[in-house]
This record gives C-alpha cells, sequence and structure tokens, in this order.
C-alpha cells in the first residue's frame, strides 16, 4: 500500500474493498491474534490514506478501540491495607498525611491480550497524528487512556501511552497543556477538565512533566 500512497486513484478503491474484513475482524474476532494483525493492518491504511478514512474509523473503529482499553486489567490499584480511600487526612496538630495505596500489574506482560492493550493505544497515536481527530474525539481518547500514564504500569506500555500523548500533542497543543497540568496536579488552574485529588496526581505527574517538554 505504501507504493500506491502517491496514486490515489489505485489507492482508495482498494482501502474501499478492504475496509469490510478489516472492520469485521476488529469489531468481532474473538482471536487476539487475529486482531493484532487486524490493528497492524488499520495502522497502515491509516498512513497512506489519512483522511479518506477520518469518517469511518470516527464512527465504527474508534469506539471499539476504546472500549477494548482496560488499564484496570493491567494495573491493580486500590488502597493498602490500612486504609480506605485515598483522601489526604489530618493527622496530629492538622498536618497532612497521605493515604498510601496498593499497585499490583496483574496481566502477564507475554499475554495475547497484553501485548493487544499496547498495540491498541500504537494504534491511537497513529491514526492521531494522521486522521488530525477533532476535540470530542480527542476528549474520548483522553478519557480512555489516561491511566495508562501511572507512574506503576509497566513500562512497555506506558511508553506506548506517552507515544500516544505525544500524538495528542501535535494534534492540539494547548488542550493537551491544561490536561497535563490538571492530571499531574503540577500547576492547578480554574481551566482544568479533569477531577483528581492531589494525592492521586502525584501518580501521574512524572509522566505529565515528560510529556510537556513536546510543549
Amino acid at each position: 500500500m505504501h507504493i500506491l500512497k502517491e496514486h490515489e486513484d489505485e489507492l482508495l478503491p482498494l482501502v474501499h474493498k478492504t475496509w469490510w474484513f478489516l472492520e469485521r475482524h476488529l469489531l468481532n474476532d474473538k482471536e487476539f491474534t487475529v486482531r493484532l494483525e487486524a490493528l497492524t493492518t488499520l495502522q497502515t491504511i491509516s498512513e497512506v490514506s489519512g483522511s479518506f478514512i477520518r469518517q469511518r474509523v470516527t464512527k465504527h473503529i474508534l469506539p471499539t478501540l476504546l472500549k477494548s482499553l482496560r488499564p484496570h486489567k493491567i494495573l491493580s490499584v486500590r488502597p493498602s491495607a490500612t486504609y480506605k480511600d485515598l483522601k489526604i487526612t489530618s493527622s496530629k496538630k492538622g498536618s497532612p498525611r497521605r493515604k498510601s495505596e496498593k499497585c499490583e500489574v496483574i496481566l502477564d506482560s507475554s499475554s495475547v491480550e497484553f501485548k493487544v492493550q499496547k498495540h491498541v493505544l500504537l494504534t491511537l497515536s497513529i491514526l492521531t497524528t494522521h486522521l488530525k481527530f477533532g476535540d470530542r474525539e480527542l476528549y474520548r481518547i483522553i478519557e480512555g487512556s489516561y491511566d495508562y500514564l501511572h507512574k506503576d504500569m509497566p513500562s512497555d506500555v506506558q511508553l506506548n501511552a506517552l507515544y500516544l500523548y505525544r500524538a495528542l500533542v501535535g494534534v492540539n497543543p494547548d488542550l493537551m497543556w491544561v490536561f497535563f497540568h490538571s492530571l499531574g496536579g503540577i500547576q492547578p488552574n480554574n481551566e482544568t477538565f479533569l477531577k483528581i485529588s492531589p494525592y492521586k496526581s502525584n501518580a501521574y505527574r512524572k509522566a505529565c512533566k515528560e510529556c510537556l517538554y513536546c510543549l
């Protein structure tokens, strides 16, 4: 397909013929290995056809990709046995005491399901770069993926999340500046759109600072 990138008359009919089979395997196939191949094909099509598939992806593919993102299946984040929630409480004479949380990686990194999670993040970054989604789609992507920036996420899946967020920066840097400051608790202001406690924001601060270097 890369060879046909400069020849739209041959490329676009080929994409049209391929699309039904691609969509079928992405949406309905229960075999993770088949879905991996379908994601790779989608990446290639987005790179060579760009905005031609934007409407189709936005309507049919993007909701499925976001639904398949399940960060809680990779990393379990919960309060420690000592405390029941993550709120900041006061200890002696009003001094703050942060409640701890327990994080545990619960999905084997060698499993195909884990690889699918990584591949979906990579696919979203490629789609974002080449399709130039609107703000509504960007909000949906952010909402479904920001937990992959958690400091205790496995490094390889967090790296794919960083690729995605750098792609988002390239599409709408102003929106992402507000988001990173909000999520990381770096510079709270009235424009934040993510409701997150100051304690929980510590888990995302390092990744947010890394992404802010792109701005």
